[in-house]
């Protein structure tokens, strides 16, 4: 049974019109139709959304050979957030970060008479809203938005922090660190992205991405700061198991590939 077939089968099942779901899923109802006859197929996030919305798992839609969701492991709670709960969510969140801020404030202004750091932790709260913000607003692509604000916040949060320190250290050193972070991310997102049938070749590969992450921010620190020595045993030693958690995954999924061609003689 097809993509196209089982998401027809589960919509019917659901008593779901194509604007039905089309709404549920956040795309027009062509798209749908389009989905249904095999003219196109969903990207991750509506793949993700439509498991939920049939209390199904991802696997049962992509998979051809499953054909019933009961020859799963296990079956998904059905558990889809609503527009007007990320709305919910979203109005609290925003209250609590103003109220935050705001207590930051007035209890630096009473303590020292006047604003020092406040002025810092106003700016982390701002920032740590406007990385969230696409997650509660986003009908797609939630994940690769919430992304491009987690990669876009972080550099004019270090020339804040520098300017209110008056160390430009911060700012320099700081964003070198946060472009190898946000480069290795981005990495494991289209890793993900390109094996999210296989998942656990998808997290060996990522595993290998981290290996030379903390090694890159180790070497920017000493760069910046010549009193800082390399611990290179330190490094060694965790590469070595970050290693040997990738080859797991690998082994692991090798095992599930050989599973499959077993069952399917």
């Amino acid at each position: 049974m097809t993509l196209g077939e089982k998401i027809q089968k589960l919509r019917k099942q659901q008593g779901l019109s194509q604007e039905a779901l089309a709404e549920k899923v956040a795309v027009t109802r062509q798209t749908i139709s389009k989905w249904e006859l095999g003219q196109s197929t969903p990207d991750v996030d509506s793949i993700a959304q439509l498991s939920n919305i049939f209390s199904v798992t991802s696997d049962y839609l992509i998979k051809e050979d499953l054909t019933e969701p009961e020859e799963l492991p296990y079956k998904k709670r059905k558990y889809c957030l609503s527009e007007r709960g990320k709305r919910t969510i979203l109005v609290l969140f925003s209250a609590a970060s103003l109220v935050a801020i705001y207590t930051c404030l007035v209890c630096d202004h009473f303590t020292s008479e006047k604003l020092s750091w406040s002025l810092i932790s106003a700016a982390a709260i701002a920032a740590a809203w406007l990385v969230i913000l696409p997650s509660l607003t986003a009908k797609r692509n939630i994940i690769l938005k919430t992304l491009i604000a987690a990669s876009i916040v972080p550099i004019p949060l270090l020339a804040i922090f520098a300017l209110l320190l008056g160390r430009p250290l911060i700012f320099t050193m700081g964003t070198c660190i946060a472009l190898v972070s946000i480069i290795a991310v981005w990495v494991i997102y289209r890793i993900f992205c390109k094996c999210h049938k296989k998942l656990w070749m998808a997290l060996g590969y990522a595993l290998l991405v981290m290996i030379p992450t903390p090694i890159a921010i180790t070497y920017i620190v000493s760069c910046f700061i010549p009193d800082i020595m390399q611990n290179m045993t330190s490094n060694i030693f965790n590469s070595g198991i970050t290693l040997v958690l990738s080859l797991v995954c690998f082994g692991m999924n090798d095992l599930f590939s050989r599973k499959k061609e077993a069952q399917q003689k």
